[in-house]
């Protein structure tokens, strides 16, 4: 019987994802522990393994939205018969299981050079290897048949159609050099701005197209738009003299329709308030500058916010009510102190998870910090990098905010803003005294701990930072 392929469920709260890429051609055989498929979900990208060895046939192909735990393919073992007919690669929903090892039949491939019978709006079927040579020949997948399984474009079909002089001429002799490498981000930025990556000149390493590179590709092909005709002499204007702009709509999906569920849900089943509290920054500023010139060597440079972490896991070990889940009929005390830090992408928000971050020294912590922002960035954050969180740290404090209301990432209890640190004045006597302060915005459910204990929380984190040496031991 052969082995399922699976969609893989990556966190308690993951509802939806699509095949990203296969790695694995339809019908090529794979070694146990070679990569399959690329997984891609509302909140990370992340590579899949193959469970078994043997030959490789698809049910569904790249970008069809489907739930954890479907079945996106089959691995067949040595020896084993292999259906002639594989279940269409564009298939809008996936058969849960198949009899004996036999997915239902397809619709017939399509004969070499034959034109595609293809709806309105209906995906090309093509794989990786052919998208990057049609892009580098510059042909135009639309006009092609597929001679691959279940109609599926191969390299071959690409070759052909170049070769018959289906490739579409560049203008002025241009040449397009073939596709460079692009991150998932810069991938699925393209798709929703519509820019053509084969026409985007990566400036990232090795010429990986970078997020920055089709934001600029998208901000020139706008400005490439004409500006609408002047009206004819002797039309009105509406009001103002000033023509109407033209509204722009985008479909809510993917991450912002994820965070936009989780934050509602997030309100409605919590009781949610938020407190303020001041805190004296001077010598945490100090101990900042200190870190920066000790560990300028090393390329590791703390930040503020490494320095609220260290000073929460602290606290939520004096304060266990705030590293709690709060349940039906139960509170459970979380064993480990896990620290979920927001960082912001291009699509919104992740919250990689500091594991186990009382138990981390100053410098271990903050190369953990570095490591999870820079894979949070570039679309390299692994399962568990965003599962365990027990308490989460957010900062806007880099855009000039004083004070916010953080929702609660459920089901934790408890969420810390770190604010902008300001100077304010202080009074030694009838002396002023300059001071640089911080506000620390905490929101906590009240239905898990009364507003007394969460301000102790509160002003045990202020308290260490005001005595930042405390965080080096």
């Amino acid at each position: 019987m052969p082995t399922p392929i699976y969609l893989v469920k990556v966190g308690m709260n993951m509802t939806e994802g699509v095949v990203e890429e296969w790695y694995i051609a339809d019908g090529a055989t794979v070694e146990k522990g070679q990569l399959i498929y690329r997984l891609e979900t509302e909140k990370v990208n992340l590579d899949v393994d193959a469970e078994a060895s043997g030959v490789v046939r698809h049910v569904v192909g790249e970008g069809i939205t489907l739930q954890p735990g479907d079945i996106v393919g089959y691995i067949y073992a040595p020896g084993e018969p292999i259906p002639d007919s594989p279940v269409a690669p564009d298939a809008t929903a996936v058969v849960a299981a198949a009899p004996a090892g036999m997915p239902p039949p397809t619709r017939p491939a399509a004969a070499a050079g034959a034109a595609p019978a293809r709806g309105t709006g209906e995906r090309i079927l093509a794989s990786p290897a052919a998208r990057r040579m049609a892009a580098t020949l510059r042909v135009e997948l639309a006009t092609l048949g597929g001679t691959g399984p279940g109609g599926r474009i191969v390299e071959a079909d690409v070759r052909a159609a170049a070769a018959r002089g289906n490739a579409i001429e560049p203008e002025d002799g241009d040449r397009t050099a073939p596709a460079s490498p692009s991150s998932p981000i810069a991938r699925k930025l393209a798709r929703e701005l519509g820019v053509d990556l084969a026409q985007v000149d990566g400036t990232g390493p090795g010429g990986r197209i970078t997020k920055e590179d089709v934001e600029q590709a998208a901000a020139r092909k706008a400005a490439t738009v004409p500006e609408p005709a002047s009206p004819p002499a002797g039309a009105s204007l509406p009001a103002g003299g000033r023509t109407t702009a033209v509204d722009r709509t985008v479909p809510i999906r993917g991450m912002r329709r994820t965070i936009a569920a989780r934050m509602h849900e997030s309100l409605a089943t919590m009781a949610q308030l938020t407190m303020n509290m001041d805190v004296v920054m001077d010598d945490a500023v100090r101990l900042r500058n200190q870190l920066l010139a000790e560990w300028q060597a090393e390329g590791l440079r703390t930040t503020y916010t490494d320095l609220v972490i260290r000073a929460v896991a602290r606290a939520l070990a004096q304060h266990p009510a705030m590293n709690s889940v709060f349940g039906e009929r139960e509170i459970t005390y979380k064993g480990e102190i896990n620290v979920g830090m927001a960082v912001a992408v291009d699509d919104g928000l992740l919250v990689p998870v500091v594991r186990q971050a009382n138990l981390r020294g100053m410098h271990e912590l903050v190369t953990e910090t570095a490591r999870l922002a820079a894979a949070a960035r570039d679309g390299r954050l692994s399962v568990d990098d965003l599962q365990g969180g027990t308490f989460t740290v957010t900062a806007l404090g880099m855009y000039g905010v004083d004070s916010f209301t953080p929702i609660i990432n459920a089901p934790q209890v408890g969420i810390l803003g770190v604010n902008r640190i300001r100077d304010e004045v202080a009074w030694d006597g009838d002396r002023p005294v300059r001071q640089q302060r911080m506000m620390l915005s905490l929101t906590w459910d009240h239905r898990a701990l009364d507003g007394a204990p969460a301000a102790a929380f509160l002003g045990a984190v202020r308290d260490l930072l005001e005595s930042p040496y405390r965080l080096l031991l």
